[in-house]
């Protein structure tokens, strides 16, 4: 099917969509369209103003402008505009449910449902950082805080770090008990009822660069490992239950982005310099590598590209955020796409239920991908935090 005849299917359906368009900034126009021809789509508009209307405007569009199509919703004009609209953080920190929506991406994973699951405050585009699993559903980072989301998508602010600081990286126990890095340098340990303290600061001039903490992972005896991402320098730290840490890797080339440890009690790590993840044993030594992508795919700018989950097959899942794409990795060490067609993923993380959540910060929003093979779904059920 042409694209051309893909939007005129949209006049004729009458379905609401997401338009993203532009050339250098990217804008959206959420709508129907009511006409297609040579050059040009006419999209009627709607939008929420702050004198509580929904305000209707037309927009032509350009054909060789748009980017990505999401469909929203496929009822009819007469129904309530804001039931297709994904709802946004408040001020209070809620949202209000939405049902899941099927979206539209280019070659999709065969076998696999992709769906918003929430979307979130676009003010806040390419801030939202890292996720990982936890009671209840997933959680993700925005600047100095913590937001849950729950499996019909609500939003919850879960815990927020005091003063200037940006989260990178936050991992959860099996006791419930939140692990917080900051690209400043500070680790946080919060337990469950959200009593926090400081459990360390770490110097990254140890690993041989600046200070730019990236991620976090647990060990068995509660000791956690944080990466250190600053340039092509850097390296890992190990930290006891006491607070105090030493250096595992450091130097040029050890630059490290996102940390996991899988169930067999080995270190997987993401070095940007080689766009490899690298396991290693708990002291650090390497034990296999496996280039991923090209070190362009990832986003050098920041620590937040390059998070690591990994389902019940042993199937290794990286985000690679200047690509815009998912990349997983097989039990036998091949790379391949499994989603593409993102904007700035920055998170993945497995739920309770098998899924697999994305954290997409170009688009400020969080997806939900099943697996439509009952026997896949249960594969991925014990999921790891």
């Amino acid at each position: 099917m042409s694209f051309r005849t893909r939007l005129q299917g949209f006049v004729e359906n009458r379905q609401k969509i997401q338009i993203w368009y532009g050339m250098g900034c990217h804008n959206t126009v959420t709508g129907r369209v009511l006409s297609v021809d040579h050059d040009h789509i006419d999209v009627e508009s709607y939008s929420h103003e702050s004198d509580g209307q929904i305000h209707i405007r037309r927009i032509l569009i350009p054909l060789h402008l748009i980017l990505h199509i999401d469909i929203t919703s496929a009822e009819s004009i007469d129904e309530e505009e804001d039931s297709t609209q994904g709802a946004e953080v408040t001020k209070e920190g809620k949202q209000s449910a939405t049902e899941m929506q099927v979206i539209d991406l280019p070659d999709a994973p065969r076998g696999y449902a992709v769906r918003v699951l929430s979307q979130l405050n676009a003010s806040y585009s390419n801030r939202f950082s890292r996720m990982a699993s936890g009671p209840g559903g997933v959680y993700f980072a925005c600047d100095g805080s913590v937001w849950f989301v729950d499996s019909a998508g609500q939003l919850t602010e879960y815990a927020r770090i005091r003063g200037n600081s940006t989260i990178s990286g936050l991992r959860f126990d099996r006791k419930g008990v939140l692990y917080v890095a900051t690209i400043q340098g500070t680790v946080y340990r919060i337990d469950p009822n959200k009593s926090g303290r400081i459990l360390a600061q770490l110097d990254g001039s140890l690993t041989g660069g600046g200070t730019f903490l990236s991620d976090l992972a647990i060990g068995t005896r509660e000791e956690l490992f944080v990466s250190n991402f600053p340039s092509n320098t850097g390296g890992i730290f190990k930290i006891d239950r006491t607070g105090e840490y030493e250096v595992l890797i450091g130097g040029p080339g050890h630059g490290t982005q996102g940390l996991l440890l899988d169930p067999d009690g080995f270190l997987w790590c993401l070095e940007h310099a080689t766009g490899s993840v690298v396991k290693r044993s708990l002291d650090g030594r390497e034990i296999a590598r496996v280039v991923v992508a090209e070190p362009e795919s990832f986003n050098f700018a920041d620590g937040y590209d390059g998070n690591l989950s990994m389902d019940s097959l042993g199937r290794l899942y990286v985000t690679a955020g200047r690509s815009g794409c998912v990349l997983r990795v097989n039990r036998e060490g091949k790379s391949e796409m499994f989603l593409t067609g993102l904007v700035n993923p920055t998170g993945v993380a497995f739920g309770s239920d098998g899924a697999l959540f994305v954290l997409e910060a170009g688009r400020s929003r969080v997806l939900r991908v099943a697996a439509l093979d009952k026997a896949d779904r249960t594969a991925n059920a014990t999921a790891l935090s």
